[in-house]
């Protein structure tokens, strides 16, 4: 025996087929941002997101724990992705030794690499060939330190960095004051994240100290940063950067 559907019935079955949505999510479509959402803020340029990935943030260096302004930019860099849904954009090499994705972040057209620099929490470092976006931000480094903000405060101490010869590995330093200044506690750092803290070590008036990368006995006029053969810096250019130990900026020197 064979059934038939009634009229009605059969209208209503077409009608409710119709209505329903049978499309599968497309293979190629994009993460969602609930994949993209940020889950922890590691630091100043670091973060985790909800899946799991760390990204480094590219063409800038924030300060490391234990660094004046650590929490500092920590802070600033959760105030603008803190639980966001970001963008990421990636350079020529997507992933460092550390196994973490390279990226420049965007939440909306916010492109928080460069408003990290913009606002003086970090600076910028950028590594060949991942160099997009370099002038940019370049350029919100010079407005941050023209304006002496975050990194960029300075310090009225009259030391200043006089010399830098990156092929025997030394810096030198002046003090172009009338005062003895106790260098305990200021910092000099590099591009990278290559910090040397002076130990109790007074510059006399007009006196001058070199600081040697490699190691060896400390005297009046020379100091050994201890690093035996380990180069700091490097022979295409870079610069240093003299802290106070409050962490406002002393001097600079770029070559």
């Amino acid at each position: 025996m064979r059934y038939r559907l009634p009229i009605v019935a059969l209208s209503m079955l077409v009608w409710l087929l119709a209505g329903c949505d049978f499309a599968q999510p497309s293979p190629t479509a994009p993460e969602s941002a609930s994949e993209l959402r940020v889950r922890y803020v590691l630091d100043g340029d670091t973060i985790e997101l909800a899946d799991g990935r760390k990204i480094r943030y590219l063409g800038i260096n924030a300060p490391e724990h234990g660094q004046p302004y650590y929490e500092e930019a920590k802070l600033a860099n959760a105030s603008l992705v803190g639980n966001q849904a970001v963008r990421l954009e990636q350079d020529v090499v997507p992933t460092d030794q550390y196994g973490r994705t390279l990226a420049h972040v965007f939440v909306g057209d916010t492109h928080i690499n460069l408003e990290l620099i913009r606002q003086g929490y970090a600076n910028a470092y950028t590594v060949p060939p991942n160099v997009k976006y370099v002038d940019e931000l370049l350029a919100a480094e010079r407005e941050a330190r023209e304006h002496q903000r975050g990194l960029w405060a300075e310090s009225s101490v009259p030391i200043r960095i006089t010399a830098l010869d990156p092929q025997d590995e030394w810096v030198e330093f002046t003090n172009q004051g009338d005062q003895p200044v106790n260098l305990a506690g200021f910092s000099l750092k590099d591009q990278a994240n290559h910090i040397y803290t002076f130990e109790n070590f007074t510059l006399g008036p007009r006196e001058f100290v070199r600081l040697f990368s490699r190691t060896g006995v400390d005297t009046d006029y020379r100091l050994y940063w201890g690093l035996g053969n380990e180069t700091v810096w490097n022979n295409d250019g870079d610069t240093a950067f003299l802290r106070d130990p409050d962490g406002a900026l002393v001097d600079l020197y770029t070559y």
